[in-house]
C-alpha cells in the first residue's frame, strides 16, 4: 500500500466543473488571507461590482491599500467568471479560531444558501489556508481543522482547496529564530506532512468531494531560492520591509501576486470531472 504522504492529495470528482464554472470562493484562515471584511459589522454582500463585499482591495496585511493573494486572484487570474468572495479570515487567528469562522460566521448565514448567496456544491470552492500552526499538539489540531471541514461538507460543500504552511523559517523573524534553534522549521514540515495525509483521508472518506492541494511551501521556496527570476532582489530574501516581506512575517503584495498566480495555475490545470487535463500558459 502506498504511503499517504507519497500520494497526490488532489482528487477530482464530479463536483468539480472546472475553474471557469466557479462563482463563489469561501475562505477561512489568518492574516495571509484577511481582507478586513467584518461580518458582524458590515451589512453589504459581495457583488460583481464589489466582489469582496467591501471596497477593493479591502484592508490586508500587505502594503497599505494593496491586495493580497485573494485580490490578485479575482482580478488578474480568474478570466472566465467574476468570483464572489466570502472571506472569513482574520489576522492572528489559528486553527482553533477557524471553528468560529465556520460555525459562527459562515454556517448560520451564507451557509444557509440565502437568496443573496445561492451557492451550490458545483459553483463554490472552500479554501482553508493556515499559517499559524499550533506546535504543541499537531495531530489534535489537525483533528480540529477537519472537524470543521466535516461541518462544511454537511452544509453542502464539495470542492475544497487546502493550502499548506509556507517556510516560516525563511521569513525575517524565522531566520532570526532559526539562528537560535536549528530545528525551528521542523514543526512546519510535520504539519504539512500531516495535512497532506488528512486531505487524502478526507477524500477517501467522502466519494463525492473534490480536494485540491496547493503548496505555498513550494511557491515560497521557489521564489526565495531564485528571487531574480521572479522579479525580486537577492538581498531582500530575508529582509523585513523589502520587496518580498513587508514586515518580519507577512509577504508583500508582489509576493502575494506569485501566490495567486500559482493557485490559479493549479485551478486551471484541473479539468472538469471526466475531461482531459487542461493546458495553461500561466
Amino acid at each position: 500500500m502506498t504511503d499517504s504522504v507519497d500520494r497526490d492529495p488532489t482528487t477530482i470528482r464530479s463536483s468539480w466543473r472546472g475553474y471557469k464554472n466557479l462563482r463563489y470562493l469561501i475562505i477561512f484562515g489568518d492574516s495571509y488571507s484577511d481582507v478586513g471584511y467584518a461580518y458582524n459589522k458590515v451589512t453589504t454582500y459581495p457583488t460583481d461590482d464589489a466582489p469582496l463585499g467591501i471596497e477593493f482591495p479591502g484592508v490586508t496585511w500587505a502594503e497599505p491599500a494593496m491586495p493580497n493573494w485573494v485580490g490578485h486572484l479575482i482580478t488578474e487570474y480568474s478570466p472566465y467568471t467574476k468570483l464572489l468572495v466570502y472571506d472569513y479570515a482574520v489576522g492572528g487567528h489559528s486553527v482553533q479560531d477557524v471553528r468560529k469562522q465556520v460555525q459562527v460566521n459562515f454556517l448560520p448565514r451564507v451557509g444557509e444558501k440565502p437568496d443573496w448567496a445561492p451557492w451550490s456544491a458545483e459553483d463554490s470552492l472552500f479554501v482553508t489556508p493556515d499559517r499559524r500552526v499550533e506546535l504543541e499538539d499537531i495531530p489534535s489540531t489537525l483533528d480540529e481543522l477537519f472537524e470543521e471541514q466535516e461541518l462544511l461538507y454537511q452544509a453542502g460543500a464539495r470542492n475544497f482547496l487546502f493550502i499548506d504552511v509556507p517556510p516560516i523559517h525563511r521569513s525575517p523573524v524565522g531566520v532570526a529564530f532559526s539562528g537560535v534553534n536549528p530545528d525551528f522549521s521542523r514543526p512546519y514540515e510535520v504539519w504539512n506532512s500531516g495535512l497532506r495525509s488528512r486531505v487524502i483521508a478526507f477524500a477517501d472518506k467522502h466519494s463525492d468531494i473534490t480536494t485540491l492541494y496547493f503548496s505555498s511551501w513550494s511557491t515560497f521556496t521557489r521564489v526565495l531560492d531564485d528571487p531574480l527570476s521572479h522579479g525580486f532582489s537577492q538581498e531582500h530574501v530575508s529582509r523585513s520591509g523589502g520587496d518580498i516581506w513587508v514586515d518580519n512575517l507577512h509577504p508583500s503584495t508582489k509576493m502575494h501576486d506569485w501566490i495567486a498566480h500559482d493557485i490559479s495555475k493549479l485551478l486551471h490545470e484541473q479539468p472538469a470531472y471526466g475531461n482531459t487535463p487542461a493546458q495553461t500558459g500561466l
